[in-house]
């Protein structure tokens, strides 16, 4: 296919405010391919080159960006940054500065380049990147010069998730969506769409049936849901087995001694070269994130358990072995970086708690259930003796609330966030969120249940003693699942020290917006000095969950919801994800849970 008659789809699906007629057009675009194209054009339509769990960015910034553009168009960088100014999308400043609307540039082409720039690294890398993208830009027509830019960015605009391809997917093979739970089982243990739909185009829905786990290759995590009371947890599991809640890193840790080999779509010869240099194991982030080169303690440990193969889902949390006290999430979190990882690993002791074994030697224990799942893998870790920062997680077999609320009250006592109680004879579920793990944690007995993660929307400018950092107050979103959109809940400008506003200011004006995206709702009242793409999460703690006419999370017609007091309590949590931020929904059963616990304290 040629790279503007995709760049004609994707702009139609730009421009489309209906889910449906998206969909439509993915199924278009996933007809037109030819074989050996669907691959590489999934992985453009992400704004990437390779599955997301395979650590290979463009690293192209903005200004960077601005360079190449002006470069290829011989024209003065300060044009370049007004016309920026002007649309607030470098994409659209590289499709003004062409004439031509034709080009025999195709999608084999253009992905071929920019994997081969992806690759690119060491010393004049930059330059000789700026160098690619300039060349690039000399072949493209006007149209394929705005997506290829949006592409390198990683800035895509188009309102398009794995989910909405699966449907297209579903729809192409069986012509409706019945197959999405097939789809959806295939997605949760490979979480690599265009492999998938290599496999559903090339050989039949049938192909996605026989998907499986594969060690080096991140399966989508479970999640927990929440209950009110320790009474209702019980009810829902009457002898739940209980584990403490940490708050550290969430980490799935991938071994196989004979070599990690990945494989992504009809690239898998090339990706496989693409393993960590410690090519037996592999660290991932409950966002796909590769963990793998932060944590060579871990990956040491990892290799003495005497195991051919196996998957571990855990908790990696900070903690200090002179007074026996497990560290903030902050701590953790210090972990996380490219460089000076032998200095922060003196610095930051760690130590992983694994509570899930999902295969082993060979075998998937996805459908084994919890129960004999948590007795294999005490069996594997608590054998080893001596000095080691691998843990089996504690867990305590219950049948009253008496006995879950002692547990619950002792996990607190150490400094842990609670408790999470499981369903003994549950399987694990990969991106499912259901009741057979229900988290409990320390808030759950206030009038919020939980810390609330959202996503930040804009922010304003600064007054008084802010108006030096040019950024005085965030506003900050939740996610509709229904409706796909993220809708305001609350304006936060406490919990955040001075320090701590340029920093944020600096991340929030590289994702900046001349304009609010489709895909958020906020009232007028409430816009933001500058908008910023819906990427940053934060955790937020208030006091309260509220009515209010102006924010339109959960908007009735008349009133949504808000939170009262809220305070930043952690700022861009990279372990979570978008489609795992606290949803309209959950706000609505918070709320109402407050309500009883009002009446019942009167």
């Amino acid at each position: 296919m040629k790279f503007i008659q995709f760049s004609k789809i994707l702009s139609k699906i730009e421009d489309t405010a209906s889910r449906n007629e998206m969909i439509d057009l993915l199924v278009e675009l996933l007809k037109s391919l030819e074989k050996g194209e669907v691959d590489e054009a999934l992985y453009l339509v992400q704004g990437r080159v390779v599955p997301r769990f395979i650590p290979i960015e463009f690293n192209v910034a903005r200004k960077l960006m601005m360079k190449a553009l002006a470069l290829a168009f011989e024209l003065d960088l300060k044009f370049i940054q007004e016309k920026f100014s002007e649309y607030g999308d470098l994409g659209l400043v590289a499709q003004n500065q062409i004439k031509r609307n034709k080009s025999a540039v195709t999608i084999l082409d253009v992905y071929q380049q920019l994997y081969d720039m992806a690759m690119i690294g060491g010393k004049d890398s930059q330059q000789i990147k700026m160098d690619r993208i300039s060349e690039l830009m000399k072949s493209c027509d006007q149209l394929s010069a705005k997506y290829v830019t949006r592409i390198i960015l990683g800035s895509m605009r188009l309102g398009v998730s794995d989910k909405s391809i699966l449907d297209a997917l579903s729809i192409l093979a069986v012509n409706d969506k019945s197959k999405r739970a097939v789809l959806d089982k295939a997605y949760g243990v490979r979480n690599d769409i265009a492999l998938i739909a290599e496999e559903v185009i090339s050989k039949g829905i049938q192909a996605a049936e026989k998907i499986s786990i594969l060690p080096g290759v991140p399966v989508a995590s479970m999640l927990c849901e929440r209950e009110s009371t320790l009474g209702k947890i019980l009810q829902r599991i009457p002898s739940p087995l209980v584990q403490p809640k940490y708050d550290g890193l969430r980490a799935q840790i991938h071994c196989d001694m004979k070599g990690i080999r990945i494989e992504a779509g009809s690239m898998s010869e090339q990706h496989q070269l693409l393993q960590n240099k410690n090519s037996n194991v592999a660290i991932y982030s409950r966002n796909l994130e590769s963990l793998t080169d932060m944590f060579p303690d871990i990956v040491e440990d990892i290799e003495k358990l005497g195991v051919k193969s196996i998957i571990l889902d855990g908790e990696i949390i900070a903690y200090d072995e002179s007074t026996s006290q497990f560290l903030p999430f902050q701590e953790t979190i210090q972990r996380r970086r490219k460089y000076n990882i032998k200095k922060k690993l003196r610095e930051v002791p760690v130590r992983l708690y694994v509570y899930d074994v999902l295969y082993l030697n060979g075998q998937d224990f996805l459908g084994k259930s919890f129960r004999e799942r948590n007795t294999k893998l005490r069996e594997i870790i608590n054998k080893r003796k001596g000095e080691r920062l691998i843990y089996s997680t504690p867990t305590v077999t219950t049948s009253t609330v008496g006995e879950i609320e002692n547990v619950f009250q002792k996990y607190v006592e150490e400094g842990l966030e609670g408790i999470i109680v499981k369903n003994p004879d549950s399987f694990y579920m990969p991106a499912k969120r259901g009741y057979d793990w229900i988290k409990y944690k320390k808030s759950s007995k206030g009038f919020v249940v939980d810390t609330v993660d959202a996503v930040i929307l804009g922010y304003y400018d600064g007054r008084g003693a802010r108006s030096k950092f040019g950024i005085g107050a965030l506003l900050i979103g939740i996610l509709n699942k229904n409706k796909k959109i993220f809708q305001s809940i609350a304006k936060v400008g406490t919990g955040i020290k001075d320090e701590e506003w340029i920093v944020i200011k600096k991340k929030l004006d590289s994702i900046s917006l001349e304009k609010k995206p489709k895909n958020v709702e906020v009232s007028m009242g409430l816009f933001p000095n500058v908008w910023v793409e819906p990427k940053v999460i934060v955790e937020v703690e208030s006091d309260e969950i509220t009515r209010s006419p102006n924010h339109l999370a959960g908007f009735d017609g008349k009133m949504g919801y808000s939170l009262r007091f809220p305070r930043l309590k952690l700022f861009d949590r990279i372990d979570k994800t978008l489609d795992t931020i606290t949803t309209v929904r959950e706000i609505e059963k918070w709320y109402k849970w407050a309500k009883v616990r009002t009446k019942s304290s009167r």
